[in-house]
C-alpha cells in the first residue's frame, strides 16, 4: 500500500540540487518511491529543505537524522525528484510526449511559446514543478532549435560558489 511519508532532514545535504536529490532518494531505500518532492518547511524559526515522498514498503524512522512521519498528500508545492514516467525521459522528446508518457501535466516556456511538436532536450534530468497541483516542467530555448529544461544537473556556480 502506498502512502506519503514527510521528513525535514537534520543533516544539510549540501548545496547541489543533483547531489541532494540523489541522498535524499537513497535515504528511502529500499522503499520504491512513485513520487517524491523537496520544499521548504517554514515550521520553526529557520526554514530547511524538506522531502515528503509517496512510497510503498517499510517506512525509515529518520532520513538523514529528521524523523520521517506521515503525511496527508503532496506538498502544496515543490521541486519533483521522482515522478512516475521519469525514467523513459532521457533524449530528446517533443513536449507532448513529454505530457502523456509522464505524470508531467503541462511544458511551459520561459521566453518562448511551447507547442505540442517543439522539441525538448532532456539531457537526462528533469525536476518539474510542483504548482497548483500540477506538474509543470519549464523550459528555455537552447542552441540548435531544441528547448531544454532551465533547471540542469550542474548549474554554473556563480559569485564565489563552493
Amino acid at each position: 500500500m502506498s502512502r506519503w511519508l514527510h521528513a525535514v532532514p537534520e543533516t544539510d545535504p549540501g548545496h547541489r540540487a543533483a547531489h541532494t536529490d540523489a541522498l535524499l532518494l537513497a535515504a528511502l531505500a529500499p522503499l520504491a518511491v512513485e513520487s517524491a518532492f523537496t520544499h521548504v518547511d517554514r515550521t520553526t524559526v529557520v526554514s530547511r529543505l524538506a522531502l515528503t515522498a509517496l512510497v510503498t514498503g517499510e517506512a525509515p524512522t529518520t532520513v538523514l537524522g529528521g524523523r520521517v512521519v506521515e503525511a496527508a498528500g503532496p506538498p502544496p508545492d515543490g521541486r519533483c525528484i521522482r515522478f512516475p514516467g521519469q525514467d523513459s525521459l532521457t533524449g530528446v522528446h517533443t513536449a507532448e510526449a513529454i505530457v502523456t508518457g509522464s505524470a508531467i501535466d503541462e511544458v511551459v516556456g520561459v521566453g518562448t511559446a511551447v507547442s505540442p511538436d517543439d522539441l525538448v532536450d532532456t539531457q537526462g534530468f528533469l525536476r518539474p514543478t510542483l504548482t497548483n497541483g500540477r506538474l509543470v516542467l519549464l523550459v528555455e530555448p537552447a542552441a540548435g532549435g531544441v528547448l531544454r529544461p532551465i533547471e540542469s544537473r550542474d548549474p554554473h556556480e556563480c559569485c564565489g560558489g563552493h
